[in-house]
């Protein structure tokens, strides 16, 4: 089931986005492939992180660009849901072929530029 206005996925069981309020179509995205895990990929890690906005950002930014990744300890962060003050990390993955692809694509999220900070006299 998935919402076909923001395109989140849903449990077979609900009907309606919580957010839109619009009714749920059967099925998965369109243009989104089923992400399975395969163990015999090469995997590496690009980044290790505890903010789930971090996090949001960098594989939106890997979904667009078609680079397959997985997020190990994903799971940990459904105690998140229960108590926002822990705080669980999770390691985004990519095949070690495209490392270096991921790696530049997510530079502005691994290394955030300071805005200058203005001085007044």
């Amino acid at each position: 089931m998935y919402c076909p206005k923001c395109r989140v996925e849903y449990r077979e069981d609900f009907t309606e986005c919580a957010d839109c309020r619009v009714s749920l179509l059967p099925g998965a995205p369109p243009g989104k492939a089923p992400q399975h895990f395969d163990p015999n990929l090469d995997l590496v890690v690009i980044l290790e992180t505890n903010n789930r906005i971090q996090l949001a950002l960098a594989t939106g930014l890997l979904e667009d660009a078609e680079i397959p990744y997985y997020v190990l300890g994903q799971i940990a962060t459904l105690v998140t849901d229960v108590d926002p003050f822990l705080k669980k990390w999770v390691r985004l993955q990519v095949p070690r072929d495209q490392e270096a692809e991921a790696r530049e694509l997510l530079d502005p999220v691994l290394n955030p530029v300071e805005p200058p900070q203005i001085v007044e006299p």
